[in-house]
């Protein structure tokens, strides 16, 4: 029967087939599948009916009823309220939003106060150092009369990695999830003789602060989560960006002058101010480098730093253009190479950290004078800006 009228379709002369739905022609069975809600329709009611014939038994009527409520169970708490419209997306929330509330969520952004609506981060070197054992322990009658067995365990704590046997694939691993826990660390550390032909250089110590200045900072700048696969790249592009010791192999002569490079590349970076706050980073790298009261203990917090330094870098390298490879690439060398450097070298991490206390003494009391100067200024001015100038000379018509 030649079918009347063309396709409904692709418009072709000869259509022989109609919709039962909506009576409309069409010549083959893909433009009929592209009809849209009547072949969806008529797929269903086909399903259906098909399901309908091959019902099974009560028993595997009951396991599935059974699995369909384990299922249910399993669900998400979320997915109820996304299936309500109750969980938007992020551009669903900014379209609802004011141009004002726009305006002052930018504003957060910019001025970094954004960080202050987070959860208070504690930076894992002052967690560590209040779950240490006490400087003084009181011993009892018996702790008294059988010294040896307390004298044994000191042993054992000095050397803790040959008592208990490494994690299986810790090197490979990422560090524990909790930001305010101690970082791993590696199970060896390279000899210097390794990473190096020939002596090191007595300016190797004063690249630590540095270092650690960028490390702190971002650190808190980012509220802890640091190992983030999402904002690792913008991190190390930080460390880089604030440590020339890391990014540009630049030579320090002294601790004042690596402190001050650090400062100086937050304010050349158009960094915000991080939590912490100038002085409060400067102090975090005396703590680290101060590590432990414990002298078997001292370089614990310094390894674990640059360990966590080198472990960021490996990851954002994996995750940045090409071309910025070889620079990420080179800074994590440099910070394993610290890291075999204060191994060997933990006796100077003491002084390095009295003379990071001298800096940062001065920069509380250079921060103290800048405000008192400050507040004298806008006593005299009123306010915090000073008023327009009046001109000296003024014509007169």
């Amino acid at each position: 029967m030649e079918a009347s009228g063309g396709c409904g379709l692709c418009q072709a002369e000869r259509a022989p087939y109609t919709c039962p739905r909506c009576h409309v022609r069409f010549c083959s069975v893909p433009c009929y599948r592209e009809h849209g809600s009547c072949a969806r329709d008529f797929q269903a009611r086909e399903l259906q009916l098909r399901l309908r014939d091959q019902r099974g038994d009560a028993g595997a009527r009951g396991r599935l009823r059974e699995a369909l409520l384990r299922l249910r169970e399993l669900r998400e708490p979320g997915d109820a309220e996304a299936e309500l419209g109750l969980d938007p997306q992020a551009d669903d929330l900014w379209e609802q939003l004011t141009s004002q509330q726009r305006h002052g969520f930018q504003e957060l952004l910019s001025s970094g106060k954004i960080s202050g609506l987070l959860p208070p981060w504690k930076p894992w070197w002052v967690v560590a150092s209040q779950e240490g054992p006490p400087l003084v322990q009181l011993l009892g009658a018996q702790d008294a009369q059988d010294p040896q067995p307390q004298q044994e365990g000191a042993q054992e704590d000095l050397h803790p990695a040959s008592s208990q046997p490494p994690v299986a694939g810790e090197r490979n691993q990422p560090p524990a999830q909790d930001s305010n826990s101690l970082p791993a660390l590696p199970d060896v550390i390279r000899p210097l003789s390794d990473l190096t032909g020939g002596p090191v250089s007595p300016l190797v110590r004063f690249q630590l602060p540095n270092a650690l200045y960028a490390y702190a900072y971002a650190l808190s700048l980012y509220n802890g989560e640091v190992d983030d696969a999402q904002i690792v790249p913008e991190v190390c592009e930080t460390l880089l960006d604030l440590s020339a010791a890391l990014g540009a192999r630049r030579v320090f002569s002294c601790t004042g002058e690596a402190l001050q490079a650090a400062l100086q590349a937050v304010v050349d970076g158009r960094y915000p101010e991080c939590p912490l706050g100038k002085a409060g980073t400067m102090q975090a790298v005396g703590q680290i480098l101060r590590g432990e009261p414990t002298p078997e203990k001292r370089s614990r917090f310094s390894l674990a730093a640059f360990a966590h330094l080198a472990r960021i870098l490996g990851r954002g390298k994996r995750r940045v253009s090409l071309g910025d490879q070889p620079r990420i690439y080179k800074a994590k060398k440099k910070c394993e190479f610290l890291l075999s450097w204060v191994k060997e070298n933990e006796e100077e991490l003491p002084l390095l950290a009295l003379e990071v206390q001298r800096e940062y003494v001065a920069c509380v009391a250079d921060a103290k004078e800048v405000g008192a100067i400050t507040q004298e200024l806008e006593k005299m001015w009123g306010g915090k800006m000073p008023p327009c100038k009046q001109p000296l000379i003024e014509e007169l018509d």
